[in-house]
């Protein structure tokens, strides 16, 4: 259930050897924030003072809280469940900056567990997540790693969350981060947790389709309700919080966004489930989605895409595991951080893909062209490499072991040029 909260909080009057904060009884900060679906993604912002004695050099803090879950969304007469596999915090600052070079929440980061439905987020107003938005108690064995990077200039600072591979979908608790440090002046924080399709993972259908679909209707399906939720669900922001520090509040402008009616996706959902053809590119045309673009971080695990063409596409994040990709096209394509494990890329040209952070574990890359490909970080235990073409790959870091068919002068050559060669 979305979620709106507005609060104002005058900060305490009492001496900073009393409370433990600034005097700042003239000071008021006010916060408003919208959590669409806070069980897939609750976020607070805050801003906490600093202890100081000379009231001209007050500070704040600014300090981060999200947590990460999945959320189960009625549609079509059925229920999606999805999560996240990244997104964007967008911060647009008024009166104050966050320089690249002071950016603290930049690596990875383990997540927490939620111990309670009622856990009370770290604050300091020590303010309780409302009724409303009680989180589903996460077990830490769930909780996943999380990779902060950073852009944006000192005014318009972003930070880019992604899934550090294992798990499908962000799960857990970020517990206040700081986000920047403050003069205590006038100023004003406007935030938006922003998601892409390719953020968004399906991880569960129920009442939508038969159970005796195929393996690439299947695929096609959910990517077309991604897309759906993406545009009509989702924008412009999963998330916002807007930060006023003696500064009046403003309102958040409307979007308006133009929905597609669900009369109009059930009519796209039966015409998929009814198509007389298996073939993955003519059902992602009946379904007007560009085999290039629109499945990023898409799920086609057990599809038959032999000879495919994804050449050039962007398949960030993509599961293929179980897929037979055998003689496909990826030349020059975006497979960072793909899940192949198990899949039969026999014969597939990978010519100059990007398959950095990939993991390919049991794959078949026989017969497979890897020339100029970036493989940078992969995981090719157990991977079956016989005659497999590995000409100017880049293979620093990237993680070998009982590979069937790989000759000695490859792995030496492999190992020279910074493999990883595991007993397994």
């Amino acid at each position: 259930m979305p979620d709106c909260d507005k609060i104002e909080i005058k900060h305490s009057s009492k001496s900073p050897s009393q409370s433990g904060r600034a005097s700042t009884s003239t000071d008021m900060r006010s916060l408003e924030s919208h959590n669409k679906y806070p069980d897939c993604l609750w976020m607070q912002l805050e801003a906490i003072p600093l202890p100081s004695v000379a009231a001209q050099t007050q500070q704040l803090d600014i300090h981060l809280s999200l947590n990460f879950n999945e959320h189960w969304e009625p549609l079509l007469g059925g229920r999606i469940k999805f999560g996240l596999q990244g997104g964007t915090l967008k911060l647009n600052l008024e009166n104050c900056e966050i320089p690249v070079a002071s950016r603290q929440l930049v690596g990875d980061f383990q997540l927490s567990p939620i111990e309670s439905s009622t856990e009370v987020l770290l604050t300091e107003s020590l303010r309780e997540v409302p009724d409303s938005e009680n989180l589903e108690k996460i077990p830490e064995i769930d909780c996943t790693l999380c990779q902060v990077s950073t852009i944006g200039d000192d005014t318009k600072p972003a930070w880019i969350f992604s899934l550090e591979r294992g798990k499908p979908v962000l799960k857990g608790l970020l517990k206040s981060a700081k986000l920047g440090e403050f003069a205590a002046n006038p100023l004003r924080i406007a935030a938006a947790f922003e998601v892409a399709k390719e953020d968004i993972y399906l991880t569960d259908a129920e009442g939508l389709w038969p159970h005796d679909i195929t393996p690439n209707q299947h695929a096609v399906l959910e990517r077309i309700l991604t897309v759906y939720l993406q545009a009509n669900k989702l924008q412009p922001a999963l998330s916002w919080a807007l930060l006023s520090y003696n500064l009046p509040a403003v309102e958040q402008p409307e979007v308006e966004i133009v929905a597609e009616t669900e009369a109009q996706l059930q009519e796209m959902v039966d015409r998929i489930i009814s198509a007389e053809t298996d073939d993955f590119a003519m059902l992602a045309k009946i379904a007007n989605l560009n085999p290039a673009l629109d499945f990023a971080g898409g799920s086609l695990r057990g599809t038959s895409l032999s000879a495919v063409d994804f050449s050039s596409a962007n398949l960030d994040r993509a599961n293929f595991r179980g897929a037979n990709l055998s003689d496909a096209d990826f030349s020059d394509a975006n497979l960072q951080n793909a899940k192949l494990g198990g899949a039969d890329l026999s014969g597939a040209f990978l010519g100059n893909a990007d398959l950095s952070g990939a993991d390919l574990h049991r794959a078949s890359l026989a017969l497979a062209n890897l020339s100029g490909a970036d493989l940078s970080g992969a995981n090719l235990i157990e991977v079956n490499l016989t005659n497999a073409n590995f000409s100017g790959a880049n293979v620093e870091s990237a993680r070998f072991g009982n590979n069937a068919g790989l000759a000695e002068d490859v792995k030496v050559s492999l190992h020279q040029r910074g493999a990883i060669f595991e007993d397994v």
